[in-house]
């Protein structure tokens, strides 16, 4: 590894932004760490805390396919604090480790670690800086109404639970209220980095090729792109809003952008969706993959693609898999639960294992 991360610990109360800040720096190039679902992933049969809860909390909470029921779980720690701690002291410990290492193994120059309780963790400790999101009560509300689909009780029973935003702004380094738009918001995550000298691109060359960061500059021209690969008119709130949600490098040839992708990501496991347009006149398919794998390098660990977007012919000459060659290291769980997330089984993907040399 050539120097260490500039650690970001970016923290926020429920239906805050964290997640849309969180993708806007994965696109920006940083290597993203989502805790919570670090700390789920603890709960899969096999890893490390597994054994440990069951041992405690009761073998009846393994399901048939040895999954911890984590509903019948959580209904056991809401009633009893100190069953609560329990389950903290087996799973916080665990995640600490894992988040270390990725920060110990990152050579991207930006690691933004989001988790609720970042103040309140050892991790806090490795963090160059503090980020918190923030929005008001109401806002945060509605969020939890008309996106999560809660009920307007539950709503305001959970943005009532937490401790007020308010103290976790005063203990930050940096503040990025997101009432407002998708773009005031990426702008706002923009200038930050900008203010701290920290980079806004990653770029990878080939030739005269290259695949890069959307610059805010070619919104239009992507909107272009896929308005006419879609069918439908695209704005330039529409890319802000993708990008909140996904990684959309663009495909450039003698710095003219041909294409633009969009790819899911879950931790660093990554899934390439669509293409606008499917096919450039200038670069080959496996020409095109190959700057895909180097832009994710790094900080992905498995890229998957769909069929549709890579027929057979072609993910054999860029030496993608079958999906039932998973490596070992990829839990099939997560796997499978990323791909459902996506509309899509694992026999309707090629995978290629990423390097971290890539």
């Amino acid at each position: 590894m050539s120097r260490k991360p500039f650690v970001i610990g970016l923290t926020g109360n429920i239906a805050s932004g964290k997640t849309v800040i969180r993708n806007y720096l994965a696109n920006f190039g940083a290597y993203a760490i989502d805790a919570d679902l670090t700390a789920k992933d603890t709960y899969l049969p096999g890893s490390p805390a597994w054994q440990a809860i069951l041992d405690h909390f009761g073998d009846d909470l393994r399901m048939a396919d040895d999954q911890i029921n984590r509903s019948k779980l959580g209904l056991i720690v809401l009633a009893d604090s100190a069953e609560l701690k329990v389950l903290e002291d087996i799973v916080h410990p665990i995640v600490d480790q894992v988040i270390l290492n990725q920060i110990e193994q990152c050579n991207r120059p930006i690691l933004v670690i989001e988790a609720i309780k970042i103040l309140e963790s050892n991790i806090l400790n490795y963090c160059d800086q503090v980020w918190t999101a923030a929005a008001d009560k109401d806002v945060r509300f509605r969020r939890l109404v008309e996106s999560r689909g809660h009920s307007e009780s539950l709503a305001w029973e959970k943005v009532n639970w937490q401790a007020p935003q308010e103290d976790k702004i005063a203990r930050s380094d940096a503040v990025i209220w997101t009432n407002g738009s998708f773009a005031e918001t990426y702008q706002q995550t923009s200038q930050i980095l900008s203010d701290l000298e920290l980079p806004t691109v990653r770029q990878v060359s080939r030739n005269a090729h290259s695949l890069r960061t959307m610059d805010e500059t070619e919104f239009p021209l992507a909107c272009d792109l896929i308005s006419q690969r879609t069918g439908r008119e695209w704005t330039c709130d529409h890319i802000y809003q993708l990008l909140g949600g996904k990684l959309a490098p663009v495909l450039h040839c003698d710095d003219r952008m041909i294409q633009v992708q969009r790819l899911s990501n879950r931790q660093q496991l990554v899934l390439l969706t669509s293409q606008a347009p499917v096919k450039t006149e200038t670069v080959t398919t496996p020409e095109a993959m190959a700057l895909l794998q180097a832009w994710l390098g790094n900080a992905y660990s498995l890229l998957a693609v769909t069929h549709d977007v890579l027929p057979a012919k072609e993910a054999w000459q860029a030496s993608f898999l079958p999906s039932e060659d998973l490596p070992e290291a990829v839990p099939y769980p997560v796997y499978a639960s990323f791909l459902r997330e996506n509309g899509l089984m694992p026999g309707e993907v090629w995978i290629k294992p990423l390097r971290g040399d890539e």
